[in-house]
């Protein structure tokens, strides 16, 4: 490794095209797949621009460069300097408080991606609802409040039960169910979540909506100006009711919804009102009485390992497509179903202190295991904490059943010792 100024390279040099500027990375075990992807195609060179400096990511990446990819103005400085040593082939994103910034980047520098202000409507939830009913797309009903007593009002005039949740976090973190008005006090206090990495702030900042009832899904799409394509499609299990804690995923490579004409006209509406293409988006789902109705969209792949699962079991990868799609180009994806994946995250049964974590024995074929807590670690569970996980174990079998078998297996091989 050399230095030359802010920018670090490593490896060979670049294409002719340059890199591909990659905002942010995020921890190995939910990030590494999609480094690997890319850089395995040998389509894309990477460049970091990250806050942190690299480690794991060094054998996947071209170079990288110290910035703030939080704050957009710096971000585009940044990138602006990176294209003019080497040249810049597209921006990518995979971290949903970045997309926003790397927006911004990528359309200073005049290259593909979706427009900032597309992306912006979908950070916002309360302004993803509002432009929804705005095109006549099919929306739970929503307002947005600063005080306790405005959402007691709001919810009164939804009616129960509502929703609470933060305006623009992701992964459940703040988002829980209030039956009645006895529920809005911990609802409210549970929405204000903030996390240090979300620098967004609201004057009204939390969210109250209809609730939704039905099973949720999840869904990865290729999204371009003329047809948003359904690449992965999993079905959510949740935990620690009232709260949505996200608990596990089955991808399942011949599931029939890739194939529903309602669910791909709701895509396909709710893609086209919101301005967003040129990019792959998850998408959230409650399959309802009425038909699919969304909950949000994030302008990222999915999170959770959810496109790791999906290319087993589809032979999709969704990281490289959306590289594709940052570099101007269309690819065109071929589902090839190959059984399903799951995955299932580690949860203590109550607030724990680690003292021990340990796997014991062998794991069966088509499994894995990550255990991502050590000693003295503090898992907190709703509403004091979330995502107190202590690891997570995929599995890829012939079924359903099958995943589910070789699940049980693998956690008898677990063993967490907890400090008295």
């Amino acid at each position: 490794m050399y230095h030359t100024g802010a920018q670090h390279t490593v490896g060979s040099g670049d294409s002719d095209a340059g890199p591909l500027l990659l905002v942010g990375s995020g921890s190995p075990g939910f990030r590494e797949y999609a480094f690997r992807e890319i850089a395995a195609s040998g389509r894309h060179r990477i460049w970091l621009l990250t806050d942190t400096e690299p480690g794991w990511e060094l054998p996947y990446i071209t170079g990288w460069s110290p910035t703030d990819p939080l704050d957009p103005d710096v971000l585009c400085k940044d990138a602006a300097e990176v294209a003019r040593v080497h040249g810049v082939a597209g921006v990518l994103c995979l971290n949903e408080a970045m997309v926003w910034p790397a927006a911004c980047a990528a359309e200073a520098l005049g290259l593909p991606g979706p427009a900032p202000d597309a992306v912006w409507r979908c950070r916002d939830k309360a302004l993803t609802r509002k432009t929804l009913t705005a095109h006549g797309v099919t929306t739970p009903g929503a307002g947005t409040a600063a005080t306790r007593e405005r959402v007691l009002e709001l919810a009164a005039a939804i009616g129960y039960p509502v929703v609470c949740k933060p305006r623009a976090l992701g992964g459940s973190i703040g988002v829980r169910r209030a039956d009645g008005p006895d529920d809005m006090a911990a609802a409210f206090v549970a929405a204000g979540a903030q996390l240090p990495d979300v620098p967004q702030r609201f004057s009204e900042g939390v969210l109250v909506e209809e609730y939704l009832d039905g099973p949720e899904i999840s869904v990865d799409s290729l999204v371009t100006e003329d047809e948003v394509q359904p690449l992965v499609i999993a079905r959510k299990t949740t935990s620690f009711d009232p709260f949505f804690e996200e608990s596990g995923h089955v991808v399942d490579g011949a599931d029939p919804l890739y194939d529903d004409p309602v669910l791909q006209r709701e895509l396909t509406a709710v893609h086209r009102a919101l301005g967003v293409h040129g990019c792959v988006t998850h998408s959230e789902w409650r399959l309802t009485a009425q038909g699919p109705r969304l909950v949000e969209v994030n302008v990222r792949p999915g999170g959770d390992l959810i496109p790791h699962l999906g290319a087993l079991v589809t032979g999709i990868p969704v990281a490289l497509l959306a590289a594709e799609l940052s570099a101007g180009r269309r690819p065109v994806p071929v589902r090839r179903p190959n059984g399903v994946a799951i995955i299932e995250f580690l949860y203590p049964d109550r607030d724990t202190t680690v003292k021990s974590l340990t796997l014991e024995g062998g794991l069966p074929a088509g499994v894995e295991v990550e255990l991502t807590a050590g000693p003295g670690d503090v898992l907190s569970l709703p509403p004091r904490g979330y995502k107190a996980r202590y690891g997570w174990i995929t599995a890829h079998g012939r079924s359903v059943d099958h995943c589910r078998d070789l699940i049980a297996e693998a956690r008898a091989a677990i063993r967490i010792e907890a400090v008295a």
